[in-house]
């Protein structure tokens, strides 16, 4: 049985919407909120729909609100009740389409929006539906010529604000500081009252004496303090900065100029300074003159392992960071998920030590091959037996590959002199010699990388060695700068772990990047150079600061970003590393280590003995000695011996008794002067035997 669906007699539940700006609420018709919320509800009305419970009784505004975008708090909520699925509504109607968006784009987002959630949008003044495909496509069409309008009207306040500055008259926006608009004449007809720009009396004659100072060479912030004594205020009333002093200095306005877009027209306003005062003031200042030009804050440490340090834990890169003590700053190496506390515990690493320790290792590499050989280890024994088994198999692989070209030779021979036919059977053979030469092929190219990684790995030691040598002769007298370029173009990475340091170099090609050209005195001494085959022959400058402290990068040293091989070989340097409680880092290669050296035990005076030693030599005499000749006789401060006879007077008498005999490090340490003069302080005896006994208790 078929049964008919039934009529859903539901009315659909509308919100009107309304949006006027600034510019639309001075131009009349239909543009106020109240007016289009009116034109919304008679048409709601005539067509039997009913108000949403939604915003103000179904009324959503956006009072002063341009529709160049959709950041209006109104259409957010609207869109925020579409996305959150609460289904509030069923439909969204306005005044005209431009009350909307005046953005294409965002009207058809908007259309696309609405048509995906099944809600209805109804423009009354164009009478368009967007439920229906025609009133989509109209809708679209109307969209366009809003945005239009809008550029057109964009382009038109433009061309009339280049109109009014070839005018000399001010184009609108903030006045520069020491000026002011005043009212000038009656107002015009249509209800605008026509401005000036004057002088502010109370700001403008203060503010002629920067370009005077400008002119003398006084620096910015000479003139900022200027300003500051002065008491002339900023546009915000906050501190006056270098970049605020350097705006209103090269600013044509205060000489009576007024620029816009790129032009620069004579002015209707009463000029602040001469043209000649403004003339010679910016020649000072563009010219780049010590005090007047921006530079950068150099830095107070170069982190010369930054980017390149790992957590041998975690895996993490290692960050550099600061820390501020009481008269100086201290350098760190953290981990990133340690200093994030992401489950990483590894503690910090000072960062001037670890730098230093790494340049002084390679100092030490640089002396001694067999340092390098050791730090190697078993990685070239390895390669070198590799590096015989590939050369190996690519003997083998050239003979396999001689047989097969020799054997597609003949077949092709006997073809070609028509000693056998050129079937089924001949075309099967060729096929299979030409895929096994092919094959043979791919071996042998496969074969030449690995001798080629294997004879450079085999050789590693050679090369770090040369390559230290090299690198070391100007490492010491390089800038921070470049001693950091020239060791990250030597390591790829290192990584860090409790009690060693591994060290991954490169070798080999990398290498050839910093063949350069070197002073006289290497080429004379061949083992100066770099092992590699492009071994330099020209003079050039050496990695050494540049005459008057510039940091100029020198020419030889070669770019941050450098050519290397697709697969840069590697080898892996493991160094024993031990850090000390100095926090003095040491890298070594000396199995063991250089010994801690062993700290003595430190021992405790006993203070209270010390206290009645002194308290009897003052009482010895017939008389008491004064405590001058006390300070004088003992070699002690008057604080000090204050401090001993407060507490030996102080103290209880059975706990200054006890005290006498005790040689017990342990009581002694937990008693030390400063402890018993805190106690000595208490107000009532009772609190001194109280805080001495809690001392006692065992922990």
């Amino acid at each position: 049985m078929i049964m008919k669906a039934k009529p859903d007699n539901k009315k659909k539940r509308y919100i009107i919407y309304t949006r006027c700006s600034t510019d639309d609420q001075a131009q009349g018709d239909y543009t106020t909120l109240d007016a289009q919320a009116h034109h919304c509800k008679n048409m709601i009305d005539a067509f039997g729909y009913e108000m949403a419970a939604f915003g103000k009784s179904g009324v959503v505004y956006d009072d002063g609100y341009s529709g160049k975008d959709l950041n209006r708090p109104g259409i957010q909520s609207v869109l925020n009740d579409i996305h959150s699925g609460k289904k509030s509504f069923d439909g969204l109607i306005f005044l005209r389409l431009d009350r909307l968006t005046r953005n294409t784009r965002d009207l058809y987002w908007l259309i696309d929006l609405f048509n995906s959630k099944e809600i209805a949008f109804v423009s009354v003044r164009e009478n368009l539906d967007s439920s229906t495909a025609i009133g989509r496509v109209v809708i679209g069409i109307l969209g366009i010529l809003s945005a239009f309008e809008r550029e057109l009207t964009g382009e038109r306040v433009k061309a009339s604000c280049i109109a009014r500055a070839r005018q000399g008259k001010w184009t609108g926006g903030a006045l520069p500081l020491g000026y002011k608009l005043i009212n000038d004449g009656p107002m015009l007809p249509n209800g605008r009252q026509p401005h000036k720009v004057v002088i502010n009396e109370e700001i403008g004659p203060k503010l002629r004496a920067i370009w005077q100072m400008a002119a003398e060479n006084k620096s910015l912030t000479e003139i900022g303090n200027t300003l500051v004594k002065l008491e002339v205020p900023t546009y915000k009333g906050k501190s006056w900065r270098k970049q605020s002093i350097a705006a209103i200095l090269k600013s044509p306005f205060y000489k009576g100029m007024i620029r816009y877009a790129g032009e620069l027209h004579k002015g209707n306003h009463p000029p602040l300074i001469d043209d000649g005062l403004w003339e010679k003031a910016n020649k000072i200042l563009t010219g780049n003159t010590p005090k007047h030009y921006f530079t950068k804050k150099p830095k107070e440490y170069v982190y010369l392992l930054n980017g390149i340090l790992r957590c041998g834990k975690c895996g993490s890169h290692y960050i550099s960071y600061f820390a501020n003590g009481r008269s100086r700053k201290f350098f760190y190496y953290a981990c990133s998920r340690s200093l994030q506390r992401l489950g990483c515990d590894v503690p910090n690493l000072p960062a001037t030590q670890l730098d230093q320790a790494v340049i002084d290792f390679f100092r030490v590499a640089s002396q001694n091959q067999d340092i390098i050989v050791k730090a190697v280890g078993d990685a070239a024994i390895d390669a070198k037996d590799k590096l015989g088994k590939v050369q190996k198999e690519i003997k083998q692989a050239e003979e396999k590959l001689k047989i097969a070209r020799e054997k597609a030779d003949k077949l092709l021979s006997l073809a070609i002199e028509g000693a056998i036919s050129k079937g089924a059977t001949y075309k099967t053979k060729m096929d299979a010699l030409d895929n096994e030469i092919f094959a043979l092929q791919e071996k042998l190219s496969k074969l030449e990388a690995q001798r080629k990684v294997a004879q450079m790995t085999a050789n590693s030691s050679e090369f770090l060695y040369s390559n230290f040598k090299f690198a070391i002769q100007y490492l010491d007298k390089a800038t921070p700068e470049n001693q950091k370029a020239l060791l990250q173009l030597l390591i790829k990475s290192i990584t860090v772990l409790d009690d060693r340091v591994e060290f991954r170099m490169y070798v080999g090609s990398p290498y050839e990047e910093i063949a350069c050209h070197l002073p006289e005195n290497t080429h004379n001494n061949p083992g100066n150079a770099p092992k590699n085959s492009n071994a330099p022959q020209d003079h050039c400058r050496a990695l050494v600061p540049t005459a008057g402290g510039s940091n100029i990068r020198p020419e030889w040293l070669p770019n941050v970003v450098f050519r290397r091989t697709a697969e840069p070989q590697v080898v892996q340097l493991v160094v024993k590393m031990d850090i000390r409680r100095s926090k003095r880092i040491l890298l070594s290669l000396v199995d063991p280590l250089p010994p801690v050296p062993v700290r003595k035990p430190r021992i405790y005076p006993n203070t209270i003995v010390e206290a009645l030693k002194i308290k009897a030599f003052i009482n010895s005499g017939q008389t008491k000695i004064t405590w001058a000749k006390t300070c004088r006789e003992l070699n002690i401060s008057e604080s000090k011996l204050a401090h001993l006879l407060k507490i030996v007077n102080k103290l209880p008498p059975e706990f200054v008794e006890n005290m006498k005999q005790c040689g017990n490090q342990e009581t002694l340490r937990i008693f030390t002067g400063r402890r018993l003069l805190n106690i000595s302080r208490l107000k009532t005896i009772q609190e001194r035997r109280d805080m001495i006994n809690q001392l006692l208790l065992p922990r």
